[in-house]
């Protein structure tokens, strides 16, 4: 009887043993799914909003008189950027968000991607949403992707997004999604045909509150919102135009409608993001892509030139920060910033690892954004297109273009505003300007200042070396990518 009493005894201590082990196991499971839980909220949420065409002089907090009141209170409850420079032009700005390379080194610095040129971003480079996707995030874009389509290839759902709203090209009506003969609308890779009439601001932003809603809070965002807005046609919804029916010349009056209808469209998306109880986690970018053109109801004043331009009126973008995380709020922070920096300055707070980001020419700027430390950037390149016959440089308040800058040459200013526009006619030639002192580019010391002028013509030297031959010239147009040949439609499948 003992003895049983023994084995018994036994058997149930080994199975109290292996009922512990196993519910050991299972919290030991628990405690790790909870730990990367825990990590995957802690790294904010993203959400980086670009305009397209959107001018120096037509935000409130520039001092423009076109409403813009939620960018307004952004702006100034974060930090706005007073030297955040971008390309001057389209797809050149976008490749620098997704690539952290400056164009002339990536073949995208001449004109932008057409929509019958067979090229696109370099399939080589791994994408800002590659890497936010390999450290956890959910990665969605809604808008404008101008970065190639003639293969699928090359498109945003194989460029490291979850999911992509919008379109691929570039300047299609408003209410038609039409290009030319094409449409050119996609919910991931099918053609969207029953959005005829609905204005894209309108579908944007109400697409980037149902990813919002949607979307698993325990895990972080990276919303991308390129809108259409504001580049042309001129097209807006009528109770935005009449908004600004004392605005005497129609095209600044439909294009500050455009500007308001945008800035409405925002604070939709923000609103989504507070109601769902993410807001206070996420990191706002907000950016134009180059400056605004002038001919099409756009200001750049007091900057000089504008889009397509290297001056500052074509490069220095508007552009804010916002977010919790910010150490200082409430100011103009006057840093230099490049389009380039926001790769690896996002990658840093999302926490990938710098090594993993391969060459790049962005450098991490978030301690200069998010507390005013003195940016870590030096100098940068506008551009430099062989192509176009231009090439412009900065080197900390030095600023040279040796070239055509592009045209318009002078200063545009807005209503009942009178400046000397014959000072301002410019051709090609050398260009050199103290942007501290002179940052409306008034006064050219190429002739009076010949040391600086000798020493910004070296690093403008060095830095050609690393030229990367444009893919524009490469890829010549073809009939290929006819929307007849698709459906109707722009559509991969040509190249």
């Amino acid at each position: 009887a003992a003895l049983v009493t023994v084995k018994q005894t036994k058997k149930v201590a080994i199975e109290m043993f292996t009922t512990c082990k196993a519910a050991l196991v299972v919290l030991l499971a628990f405690v790790s799914l909870s730990v990367r839980a825990s990590k995957a909220q802690s790294k904010p949420n993203i959400l980086f909003v670009a305009a397209d065409d959107l001018g120096w002089n037509d935000v409130g907090f520039h001092g423009s008189k076109i409403k813009t009141p939620l960018l307004d209170q952004l702006a100034r409850e974060g930090v706005i950027l007073n030297q955040s420079y971008v390309q001057p032009l389209c797809s050149p700005t976008r490749s620098t968000l997704m690539s952290g390379r400056f164009p002339f080194h990536t073949g995208l610095q001449h004109f932008v991607i057409r929509p019958d040129q067979p090229y696109g971003l370099p399939l080589n480079i791994t994408t800002i949403a590659d890497h936010l996707k390999s450290v956890g995030y959910a990665t969605h874009m809604v808008g404008k992707w101008h970065l190639g389509f003639c293969n699928l290839s090359y498109t945003p759902l194989h460029r490291g997004f979850d999911s992509h709203y919008g379109y691929y090209v570039g300047e299609e009506d408003y209410f038609t999604h039409m290009r030319d003969d094409g449409i050119d609308f996609r919910r991931n890779t099918e053609v969207v045909r029953n959005m005829s009439g609905v204005y894209s601001t309108y579908a944007f932003s109400a697409e980037a509150e149902q990813i919002v809603t949607q979307h698993n809070s325990s895990q972080p965002l990276y919303l991308y919102l390129p809108f259409q807005a504001v580049h042309a046609p001129l097209e807006a919804p009528q109770r935005f135009i009449d908004m600004y029916s004392h605005v005497h010349d129609k095209k600044r009056r439909v294009y500050s409608a455009m500007v308001t209808a945008m800035d409405e469209a925002i604070k939709n998306v923000t609103n989504g993001l507070k109601q769902r109880g993410m807001w206070n986690n996420t990191f706002m970018v907000f950016t134009t892509d180059n400056g605004g053109p002038t001919g099409v109801g756009a200001n750049n004043y007091p900057l000089r030139g504008g889009k397509s331009t290297v001056w500052e009126g074509g490069t220095r973008g508007t552009a804010f920060v916002h977010g919790t995380m910010l150490q200082k709020t409430g100011y103009t922070n006057n840093g230099m910033i490049h389009s380039v920096d926001w790769y690896p300055t996002l990658m840093a707070l999302a926490g990938v690892d710098r090594s993993n980001l391969g060459h790049i020419d962005g450098v991490n700027v978030w301690d200069t954004v998010s507390a005013g430390a003195p940016s870590p950037r030096q100098d940068f390149v506008y551009n430099i297109d062989k192509n176009a016959s231009v090439a412009a440089i900065r080197y900390q308040k030095w600023k040279l273009i040796v070239g055509n800058p592009g045209s318009p040459g002078p200063w545009v200013p807005p209503a009942n505003v009178s400046v000397d526009l014959e000072n301002g006619k410019a051709s090609n030639g050398t260009y050199l300007f103290d942007l501290d002192s002179d940052p409306t580019e008034h006064f050219n010391l190429a002739e009076s200042n010949p040391e600086t002028l000798t020493m910004m013509k070296s690093r403008l030297a060095e830095i050609m070396k690393s030229y990367v031959h444009d893919l524009s010239t490469l890829h010549p147009p073809t009939n290929k990518s006819d929307p007849k040949n698709f459906d109707g439609a722009w559509s991969p499948g040509w190249c």
